[in-house]
């Protein structure tokens, strides 16, 4: 019997490569227009991996560009992922090509949507000036050809720092004229080289402005002349993966994050730049901070609004989350109008909440599981005419697979990450044994357990288990509408629901009915069946210490 057909498109994630489809998108849990309503305002978009982070970006800035005639509000997108390579190096370096892409960046977003933003015409003299004087520029005075100017200046930067940093970053002193001084002599220049040299000089004055420690005030009184020039409301800077740049590299962001949020106008209620960047939890996050020896505070929820992006699993919407999610991915890759996603790829509605829950509330994880349950499907299918779909199986099958190979990957994980969380999986597999057993006496049974509470101090040791998605903090995930309570300890936690399955936390039997009543059973009580977990308890730890 042959498998049900799906186009790969549907599984494709990767918003970076790819995997980016508008059309796609459902709210979840807010609003993009949000984003872009009222004044402005400045956001940091936190979740761990495959959460969304640049999906919202990018429809930040489609958005933006969609409703430019009418909100004129210019979207700036840069991925620090490209700047990977300068984050080791001199910090200047790093400065200079953070910079130097957000002209470039910029710039070119205006010229491929020129038909949508035009450039004022008129009372712009001051502008324009201000504008060549910040980037060496003499001749120009028409503002399209100004700009054309300076993105050529950009990439000739860009491209003479992959050769020769250390040029871009030196002074020159020699002059520039008819003739050069080198040395004692002169050398007579024709048009072309003496071109070639003002144009190298001319690459060189952008590259010390955007090389040097005030840099970001350059960038900053850019965007400023540039709103000016096009008459729009303000620019809208999105940055994303800024947490996956060095510590130093972080610290140069936030710091133009933080100059943006102080830049006001002088009608003080708006401003002619704002920022959304994406960013991980603070563990994984190097906010500067005065008392760490840093020059400046940037505080998330008072330098800039939180939003955060892990759904939780208890929130009402939920499922309709992944349902939408499945319909609308599935109607871009079929064309055409899905009534019900659940019947169109699965044999019943057990297997699609069994995948939408074990991912976590992170739609990448939904769609690894969604494709690995495909692929099983594929396998065990052969000819006939019965045409088969997914089954319970396929996606039982599919979680451990990614739990496997994905979420306690070797390559993420450490030694003591796995023996913590093979101690925690035991921990809560046997309190939930001796719970179905206890169960079989009561009227009224006691909810199955996946959240535990651990010590303040032990905060640390769990880092990666939390980055990775092994453990989920329940204080970083978007609101719902039970109540939290901290057991005695601290912060409460969460065993990942795929990992609960995958080590026999809980039963395979009963993980749907599991998921879809007892996790909340255990939120309206207030988490009672809550464990304390102490790591310095733990088997592992106590072995390790021993040797």
């Amino acid at each position: 019997m042959p498998a049900v057909y799906l186009d790969p498109n549907l599984f494709n994630h990767d918003a970076q490569a790819g995997g980016f489809f508008p059309i796609t998108h459902i709210n979840p849990g807010f609003d993009i227009d949000d984003f872009i309503s009222g004044n402005g305002k400045n956001i940091l978009i936190e979740g761990i991996r495959g959460t969304g982070k640049t999906h919202i970006l990018k429809m930040i800035s489609s958005k933006c560009i969609d409703t430019y005639p009418e909100k004129k509000i210019l979207p700036v997108y840069i991925s620090l992922a490209s700047l990977s390579e300068w984050q080791g190096s001199d910090i200047r370096l790093f400065r200079l090509q953070l910079y130097a892409k957000i002209v470039a960046i910029t710039i070119s977003t205006i010229e491929q949507y020129q038909t949508r933003m035009k450039y004022q015409k008129t009372g712009i003299e001051k502008e324009v000036e201000r504008i060549k004087q910040m980037f060496g520029i003499k001749k120009e005075n028409d503002i399209g050809t100004i700009l054309n100017k300076i993105k050529d200046l950009n990439e000739s930067l860009l491209t003479k720092l992959t050769y020769n940093p250390q040029k871009i970053l030196e002074s020159e002193k020699s002059e520039v004229g008819g003739t050069v001084k080198v040395g004692g002599d002169k050398i007579q220049l024709s048009f072309e080289d003496l071109f070639k040299l003002v144009e190298e000089r001319e690459v060189q004055f952008i590259g010390k402005n955007l090389a040097y420690e005030n840099a970001s005030q350059f960038i900053s009184e850019f965007f400023k002349q540039l709103q000016n020039l096009l008459g729009c409301r303000y620019v809208i800077l999105l940055l994303d993966e800024c947490s996956e740049v060095s510590g130093e590299a972080q610290i140069e962001i936030f710091q133009l994050l933080k100059l943006i949020r102080g830049a006001l106008t002088s009608n003080m209620q708006s401003n002619y730049v704002y920022f959304c960047a994406s960013v991980y939890p603070p563990y994984a996050t190097k906010y500067p901070a005065t008392t760490k020896g840093h020059s400046f505070n940037f505080e998330p929820g008072q330098d800039a609004g939180m939003e955060y992006l892990q759904l939780d699993e208890l929130a009402e919407e939920y499922e309709t989350f992944f349902h939408e999610l499945t319909k609308k991915r599935l109607e871009y890759v079929l064309n055409k109008t899905v009534k019900n996603p659940l019947t169109e790829i699965f044999e019943d509605e057990r297997p699609f909440y069994l995948a939408a829950y074990s991912a976590n509330g992170i739609p990448r994880r939904y769609l690894e599981i969604l494709k690995q349950g495909y692929d099983n499907l594929c396998q065990r299918s052969g000819l006939g005419p019965e045409l088969k779909k997914i089954s319970h199986k396929d996606i039982e099958d599919a979680i451990q697979t990614v739990a496997s190979n994905q979420i306690i990957s070797s390559n993420r994980l450490n030694n003591d990450d796995i023996g913590i969380i093979e101690e925690i999986i035991s921990r809560i597999g046997k309190r939930n044994k001796k719970t179905e057993t206890e169960n079989k006496e009561k009227d009224i049974p006691i909810p199955a357990n996946v959240y535990f509470t651990i010590y303040r101090s032990q905060f640390e040791d769990f880092t990666n288990l939390l980055l990775q998605g092994c453990v989920h903090d329940k204080g970083r995930t978007r609101l719902k509408k039970y109540y939290r309570k901290e057991g005695a300890k601290g912060p409460l936690f969460m065993l990942d629901l795929s990992l609960a399955i995958y080590g026999g936390a809980i039963g395979k039997i009963r993980a749907v009915e599991i998921f879809r009543k007892d996790l909340k059973d255990n939120a309206k009580s207030g988490y009672l069946s809550c464990q304390d977990l102490d790591l310095g308890q733990f088997d592992y730890i106590k072995q390790k210490q021993k040797t």
